[in-house]
């Protein structure tokens, strides 16, 4: 299903500004700082979620890790589908890698920093 599905509240779908300002960064970063990024999960993209603290805060940190809690924790999503229609991003990853991802960050996120 290509769809977003349909368990997730409407305000709860609604990426926050901060997924917007993660998903630009990265595909900003990802080919300067990151190369092969997904042959090195976990713990590969921790530097690029560091600045993404340092430019956006911890707040903007612990919004966007709420938000993949949520997408993650809603079988009916799609995450191909959600970050080729709403990230900034022009990088087209698969469901796996970008779930994979999302459990990264919020891992990070949930770390002492």
């Amino acid at each position: 299903m290509w769809g977003w599905g349909r368990s997730m509240r409407r305000s709860d779908r609604r990426p926050p500004q901060s997924f917007r300002d993660f998903s630009l960064q990265f595909h900003q970063d990802l080919e300067l700082v990151h190369p092969g990024f997904l042959s090195g999960f976990p713990g590969s993209l921790h530097g690029l979620y560091e600045s993404f603290r340092q430019q956006h805060g911890d707040r903007a940190v612990r919004e966007l890790a709420a938000y993949f809690g949520r997408l993650l924790a809603d079988e009916h999503v799609h995450l191909e589908s959600l970050w080729f229609r709403k990230s900034s991003a022009d990088l087209v990853l698969s469901e796996a890698a970008l779930r994979r991802m999302f459990e990264d960050f919020a891992a990070w996120a949930a770390s002492p920093q």
